[in-house]
């Protein structure tokens, strides 16, 4: 958070110029693909509940963290976009180059080893856990699955723009699949066999105490997600 305020400050005093950016873009290829993957932290939701202190708020945790991360998302990509006329597509790259200084260079380095370096061992872990709850995969297997196989094959896609398909691509079949539509399909069987709450509260003010309406609504989610997938995999091929 500290990094993302001084990338703000730094962008407003080098000057904004809105003819760096555009409302709409040229191309929108890996839009989806790369939004749907930057809002994965569904993945990492049902370690998380397992490992949290019993009296943890679960939904100003998790809504929480989402609206600020829009937030900062929203407002670090159109400042940055309207600071650097030629930004790559991974706008880090430019940040560490140090044309905007040393201190956006130290910042852009740190934000890149803490939160992107360490957070890949972290979800392996989190993944580890997934698979081995419930006895589902011995620690082994889920090993396997969780660390070393991810990282035997990541370094193919480190030069050139590679990331950025992997993170589309990647985003629109595995991350639609494991964070929005299987959810979402798991929640409806659930509902059918258990009359347990769930752990994270989705309906907010809305009255939908009945079984019947909180099925019409997760049909009404899943069709979204199931659109919201389609419409990113549209791009992907037309963009």
């Amino acid at each position: 958070l500290v990094c993302s305020v001084i990338f703000v400050i730094i962008f407003m005093l080098e000057g904004l110029n809105t003819d760096y950016i555009s409302l709409w873009g040229t191309s929108w290829g890996t839009l989806f693909g790369v939004i749907l993957f930057n809002y994965a932290l569904v993945i990492a939701v049902p370690a998380w509940l397992y490992e949290k202190e019993p009296t943890v708020d679960v939904p100003k945790v998790v809504n929480g963290s989402a609206i600020l991360s829009t937030i900062l998302y929203v407002l670090i990509g159109a400042l940055g976009a309207m600071t650097m006329p030629h930004a790559s597509q991974n706008m880090l790259e430019s940040m560490m180059s140090g044309t905007f200084g040393i201190v956006m260079q130290i910042c852009a380095s740190v934000f890149a080893f803490f939160i992107i370096g360490l957070g890949i061992p972290l979800f392996c872990v989190l993944k580890r856990m997934n698979l081995t709850g419930k006895e589902m995969l011995s620690k082994t297997h889920a090993n396997l699955f969780a660390v070393y196989l991810p990282f035997s094959i990541s370094w193919l896609f480190y030069t050139g723009d590679w990331v950025t398909q992997l993170l589309s691509w990647g985003g629109m079949i595995f991350t639609t699949l494991v964070a929005f539509i299987l959810p979402v399909l798991i929640s409806l069987h659930t509902l059918e066999e258990t009359d347990e709450p769930g752990s994270v509260l989705i309906y907010g003010s809305w009255d939908f105490t009945e079984k019947s309406s909180q099925a019409t609504a997760l049909k009404v989610l899943l069709v979204l997600s199931v659109l919201a997938s389609l419409a990113g995999l549209a791009g992907n091929f037309v963009g």
